[in-house]
């Protein structure tokens, strides 16, 4: 019976295994190049996207008393409301996603490199994690292109993407 049981607990161990590995070799597909959009203008963004849904014109004042002109370009954007935010030198500093308001949503978090591959990001040398509080992952200096990503989740569910590409105007 002992030998029985000894034979079972090694199969069961040999199954585990093999799904561990078939699960980690899954590869992961981007989504969407977040990166072929860093700084960019208007332009740009309307000639690779179409027209926004809106667009938005403000004035920020940031946390280190900055005033900011910011403009943003509302979409749905491959299924998901994404704004495109551009500073005043008419460059995109930032785009928030809310895939949560996707029922399809393809976003998945698993781990924070697989869900770079998600947004189409290769990280670079120097990336920093800033918080990962399990409630949210917030990493700086992630690409050349990037300087930080910063999502907010419940659960497996991604609520809100920001990927910013140049973080001084929130500073």
């Amino acid at each position: 019976m002992r030998k029985l049981s000894v034979f079972f607990i090694a199969i069961c161990l040999l199954f585990l295994t093999a799904c561990s590995e078939t699960t980690s070799n899954k590869s992961i597909k981007p989504i969407l190049n977040v990166e072929q959009f860093s700084l960019v203008n208007q332009a740009f963004v309307k000639e690779k996207i179409g027209e926004p849904k809106s667009i938005d014109t403000w004035n920020y004042e940031s946390p280190s008393m900055v005033k900011h002109v910011l403009t943003a370009l509302e979409y749905d954007w491959i299924g998901y409301y994404s704004e495109f935010h551009f500073d005043d030198k008419d460059r995109l500093i930032r785009i928030n996603i809310y895939p949560s308001d996707n029922k399809e949503s393809q976003f998945e978090k698993t781990s924070f490199e697989n869900y770079l591959k998600q947004l189409g990001i290769t990280p670079g040398e120097n990336i920093t994690k800033v918080a990962d509080t399990g409630a949210a992952w917030r990493y700086q200096k992630v690409s050349e292109k990037v300087d930080e990503v910063w999502s907010l989740y419940d659960g497996n569910n991604i609520e809100t993407i920001k990927i910013s590409f140049d973080v001084r105007p929130f500073l």
